[in-house]
């Protein structure tokens, strides 16, 4: 057998970028800078080897014909089962992409996952998981793969910053474990009372986009839209809607630009998480903004903590305000240069494409007996 026999079929985060969507990076606006890059650069690194990429909706469609089919998931969980049953698909690798106060009913199924799938992907610990799973679940660990190696040159050298911005879409969780919305929430008034913040991304201009609710998504479309039309007429009148509404500055489709204008940038994840490491620490990076974080509680396992400033060493935010009016310019671009460094280091190698596709390579070579 060669690489030619050989087929990868992958499930996307969601509908939306089936169709192969998944490999051009640019059919997911509104995401982030090139999110969907890594899965571009696997597409490529294995169409050079030799191996047939493509989503797996794809495979519906498709009779077996003598080749082996390795299936992999990056969260979607309908067609794993019918999949199963076919001879010609092995069902290699799930990855549980996204974190599990966003998407609980992965975590729910993930001992079922894990009895069908040979490997299941995580970022974290099963312990660190447990909470959130209904059974054991042997879990291999990978770390969110990032677009870009290095910074934007043009945007990490701007010098004409205002202090503090905040790059996030509008969200709230009804599973409270570890979860950080509300904190970007007392971020945004607290600043937003000095003038010192802007704010960033989808959906500030309404009521919050609800997470983990069982409902049609069009249905949740007309019930923000309801919401939001009735909040025109009578605005809340609470701190934080208050504040929001004085602090949004709208959506933006260049994120490394609008974070390029910034000094600081509030870049608190969904979740504190053991390995919950995704790109907004890294799109601060690349813009020579410096991160005030708030999320893994391993980070310095993954990111040298000259990188960052963390937000767990500050009683309050009376406290973090403090510290950066007190930053000196050379203070500042310490941090700056040290991010540099980091993104050209070795230590960045376990978050880069290539590690990535690498990844993916290995299992190819193991479960079809091929060499890339």
């Amino acid at each position: 057998m060669t690489a030619s026999d050989v087929a990868v079929f992958i499930d996307p985060f969601s509908p939306r970028t089936e169709q192969d969507r998944l490999f051009d990076p640019a059919s997911a606006p509104g995401t982030g800078d090139s999110t969907l890059t890594p899965f571009a650069h696997l597409r490529s690194w294995l169409n050079e080897r030799g191996v047939e990429v493509h989503t797996a909706d794809m495979l519906d469609a498709r009779r077996p014909n003598g080749r082996v089919n390795l299936y992999l998931s990056l969260g979607m969980r309908q067609r794993y089962r019918r999949l199963a049953r076919r001879p010609d698909v092995l069902l290699s690798g799930f990855f549980a992409f996204e974190c599990p106060i966003v998407l609980p009913g992965i975590y729910r199924e993930l001992h079922e996952i894990g009895q069908a799938f040979r490997r299941v992907f995580s970022y974290s610990s099963e312990a660190a998981l447990r909470p959130f799973l209904r059974g054991p679940v042997r879990l291999s660990h990978f770390m969110w793969p990032q677009p870009f190696d290095d910074v934007h040159e043009g945007i990490w050298e701007r010098g004409d910053r205002k202090l503090i911005v905040m790059v996030n879409a509008n969200k709230v969780t009804r599973v409270r474990v570890n979860e950080l919305y509300t904190e970007r929430l007392r971020s945004i008034e607290f600043f937003n009372r000095r003038g010192e913040l802007d704010l960033y991304g989808l959906g500030w201009d309404g009521p919050p986009i609800q997470l983990g609710r069982r409902v049609p998504g069009a249905v949740e479309r007309l019930e923000r839209r309801a919401r939001r039309r009735w909040e025109s007429l009578r605005p809340p009148t609470d701190p934080v809607r208050v504040a929001i509404r004085e602090a949004y500055r709208g959506p933006t489709s260049r994120k490394a630009e609008t974070l390029g204008g910034y000094r600081f940038a509030l870049c608190f994840e969904n979740s504190a998480l053991e390995g919950w490491i995704t790109e907004k620490i890294f799109d601060c990076f690349y813009a020579g903004t410096v991160p005030v974080y708030w999320g893994a509680p391993d980070v310095e396992r993954w990111i040298p903590p000259e990188c960052f400033i963390d937000m767990r060493r500050f009683e309050g935010y009376d406290d973090l305000r403090d510290f950066l009016l007190s930053l000196t310019d050379d203070e500042v671009d310490g941090y700056r240069v040290a991010a540099r460094d980091f993104l050209r280091s070795e230590r960045f190698r376990p978050f880069s494409k290539q590690t990535f596709a690498e990844r993916i390579g290995g299992l190819i070579e193991e479960d079809a007996g091929v060499a890339l």
